[in-house]
């Protein structure tokens, strides 16, 4: 017969690598507001975390799996599987460990150094990092020729902005955390996430092209009014905003017929970001005046059915 006994020890951690935390104020209105936060944090590691493997080697794809969550306060618990696509890429045959290890101990440099608003804007503290992803992917010793990458500053920056914008979801009130073997972080929700330009923090020097011509193909226009329009510019694709607002009026009153697969002819102005390791951190494009709409002359639209079009065409 099986006997039952109460003990007051904790229960352990579940076998997982890290946990996002949040203990939430229950008097507080929106409470969707706890679990997009935390889909937010888990998306945001997510992306950092392809960014780091990819710096061990391209063939390494991480994906995470939830391995518990404790009620009470929410406290997510979750695991890096990783995988590869080229086995003789590595030569360690026990690397996963390894390579994962090096993640949790990257993603917790990673916070806090978003969470530390002092450190992060001393000028050289985006280089820090990268070189601290550096040392701590060689400490892995996992490939036949030791040269590991380093995740590019606007790789780095766009997790921290997903970060920022998750955490600005919750309340004053709430607490947020990252856990992990590695070391534990509580995110300072004093800080003004909301507002906050982590990317201007790290820019060094910034440089104003002047307006130049460009023909640029519209890969997808803006028919809202309320976004940038997405083109693409040989093999690039960029998006900018049009300020040319004597031709928006005509576009958005259908005067002017702009379909995917056209260019415009415009006038271009680009803002460059540098950061202070001379890294691209990140670069805006303006359409400031657009000269004429060229149409695609090799579209074959009847080869499709009016109704389903779509946004092929602006009637």
């Amino acid at each position: 017969m099986a006997t039952v006994s109460l003990s007051t020890s904790e229960p352990s951690a579940p076998d997982a690598d890290f946990a996002i935390y949040v203990d939430f104020d229950r008097s507080a209105e929106h409470p969707q507001r706890i679990f997009q936060a935390v889909e937010g944090l888990i998306s945001a590691f997510e992306k950092l975390d392809k960014v780091l493997a990819h710096s061990i080697d391209a063939s390494i794809e991480p994906v995470m799996v939830l391995e518990d969550i404790e009620a009470g306060s929410l406290k997510v618990w979750l695991r890096d599987k990783l995988l590869q696509t080229e086995d003789q890429a590595l030569y360690s045959l026990d690397w996963k460990p390894l390579v994962g290890k090096y993640l949790v101990a990257a993603k917790y440099a990673f916070v806090r150094w978003v969470n530390d608003s002092e450190e992060r804007s001393r000028p050289g503290s985006l280089a820090d990092l990268r070189n601290e992803f550096l040392a701590l992917a060689k400490q892995t010793d996992v490939k036949f020729i030791p040269s590991y990458g380093v995740p590019s500053a606007a790789d780095i920056l766009s997790s921290a902005t997903d970060v920022s914008k998750a955490l600005a979801r919750l309340a004053p009130t709430d607490k947020a955390a990252f856990i992990s073997k590695s070391g534990d972080e509580n995110f300072d929700l004093s800080m003004d996430w909301e507002g906050l330009d982590l990317a201007s923090l790290a820019v060094r020097e910034t440089i104003l092209v002047p307006p130049a011509p460009m023909i640029l193909a519209v890969r997808r226009p803006d028919y809202l009014g309320s976004a940038q329009w997405e083109f693409r510019h040989g093999k690039r694709t960029i998006r900018a905003k049009i300020t040319d607002e004597k031709w928006l009026k005509k576009f958005q009153a259908r005067q002017v017929d702009v379909r995917p697969g056209d260019a415009l002819r415009c006038t271009v102005t680009q803002e460059v970001r540098y950061g202070y390791d001379n890294e691209l951190i990140s670069e805006a494009f303006v359409v400031e005046e657009i000269v004429e709409v060229l149409e695609n002359q090799y579209r074959q639209d009847e080869l499709f059915d009016p109704d389903e079009r779509g946004e092929e065409r602006l009637s």
